[in-house]
């Protein structure tokens, strides 16, 4: 009796671990996917808890139509001199690189956000 239940135990461990893992992989999105963007920002909207809305970014590319991204979150937000830096360094007229992907629903998601000059 006490074999079987350190088996069913074991057995229940492994199961846990791989549902765990099998969730964790499908919410993270392949690298292929990741797509880059170069533009000037135009608007920076910050998260809203009350709202549960994640902070926003607004930015026009080069051939003038504006694409907003959603603050992913963990995404790296970085200097021009590679430092990280906080959502209040990006204002309107910053140009930057963006690296994101779109979400089933047809949201753009930032990974990472730098600056550029």
């Amino acid at each position: 009796m006490k074999k079987l239940t350190v088996l069913l135990s074991l057995f229940l461990i492994v199961g846990l671990v791989s549902l765990s893992y099998a969730q964790q992989k499908a919410a993270t999105p392949p690298a292929t996917q990741t797509k880059t963007f170069t533009g000037t920002i135009s608007k920076v909207t910050p998260a809203d808890p009350n709202k549960k809305t994640p902070a926003q970014i607004a930015a026009v590319g080069p051939d003038q139509k504006e694409i907003t991204f959603h603050l992913g979150r963990n995404a790296v937000l970085t200097g021009a001199d590679n430092k990280p830096i906080t959502l209040d360094k990006l204002t309107s007229g910053t140009k930057v690189e963006i690296k994101y992907y779109a979400s089933k629903g047809g949201v753009n998601i930032a990974r990472s956000i730098k600056i550029v000059s």
